[in-house]
């Protein structure tokens, strides 16, 4: 992280997910193209920034074994309402592009969320804790599988570690989250700067 943390977030509360990979920060023009696959219906933005993440897992020098260490891609699910008035769920059109280009099976129905929950962009970062702790449910039986979550943005790290605690639950031994872009400082966040 560019700027130094007075504190690491994830000793205050269980932390569930091994390594984060969001190889842009959420800033323009990344900023505007998400906002633009997320609340645009440009639904071809998720081709092309997920073959953007997947060069990046592709060809990062300091991690260079982060796509053969997962066996099973799961985007953060959306309640059904949101999915209903979206039309699709973004972190889906991503894991398409992923798993195509990385040799991952992608597993979309593996997760639901059952909790709409309040949007947690609109939310400081000890809110967004608690607008997802019991928001996913995981019915696929993971036992030994390592699993990456597929995000368009990680903020706080709330929503994926929340799915990675259900991740966990069900038989997951490894979940690591993938995303194309974090914030690195965020004041709606709380200000902590946790990517």
């Amino acid at each position: 992280m560019p700027q130094p943390v007075g504190r690491c977030p994830r000793a205050r509360a269980g932390w569930h997910v091994e390594r984060i990979v969001a190889p842009f920060e959420y800033a323009p023009p990344i900023d505007d193209f998400l906002q633009a696959l997320k609340f645009g219906h440009e639904r071809a933005l998720g081709r092309a920034l997920g073959l953007l993440v997947a060069a990046s897992i592709l060809d990062s020098t300091s991690d260079s074994a982060a796509h053969a260490e997962i066996d099973l891609l799961v985007p953060v699910p959306l309640h059904r309402a949101r999915l209903v008035a979206r039309g699709y769920n973004q972190a889906t059109e991503l894991g398409r592009t992923l798993s195509a280009a990385l040799a991952i099976e992608l597993a979309p129905a593996a997760a639901r969320r059952t909790e709409p929950g309040a949007p947690q962009s609109r939310l400081r970062a000890r809110d967004r804790r608690a607008n997802v702790e019991h928001a996913f449910e995981v019915r696929a039986d993971l036992r030994g599988r390592r699993v990456a979550i597929v995000d368009d943005v990680i903020t706080t790290g709330a929503t994926v570690n929340a799915l990675a605690a259900a991740l966990r639950r069900a038989g997951a031994v490894r979940v690591d989250a993938w995303a194309v872009a974090r914030t690195v400082r965020s004041s709606r966040a709380g200000g902590d700067g946790f990517t």
